[in-house]
């Protein structure tokens, strides 16, 4: 994954998964970056989401803003076709997803990434409301 070559990287993790035993939600998660990095959007918040549902605390926050990052993407790209109603319902996934990282983890945000993707999705939101 580090050397960027998402597609091989995510074949091992996918391989890994039915005998991970106790790291099977942190290989999940990585399968779950690893098709973000990709651009598979879809798979990747679909990956995240299932993870997210099953996990709590900090594994579940950390699903959640892959999630939250896929979807807003899959909004943008929603909108940008034209699909005003879609692309909506996707940034309002995103940003309750954020809003939930970042009230019961804001430590994964030490940088202030997530914090300005959820005002990005906030602003758009605005306009279309």
């Amino acid at each position: 994954m580090e050397g960027g070559d998402f597609a091989k990287a995510n074949r091992v993790y996918k391989r890994l998964v039915p005998d991970a035993g106790g790291f099977e939600s942190r290989i999940r998660l990585e399968l779950s970056h690893g098709y973000l990095r990709a651009g598979d959007f879809d798979a990747a918040a679909q990956e995240a989401g299932k993870l997210a549902q099953s996990q709590n605390g900090d594994g579940r926050a950390a699903a959640l803003s892959v999630q939250a990052t896929a979807v807003h993407e899959l909004g943008l790209k929603a909108l940008a076709k034209g699909d005003r109603e879609t692309g909506k319902s996707y940034l309002e996934q995103a940003e309750a997803a954020l809003t939930e990282v970042l009230a019961t983890n804001p430590d994964l945000d030490p940088l202030g990434s997530l914090a300005g993707r959820k005002a990005s999705i906030q602003s758009r939101l605005s306009g279309m409301r």
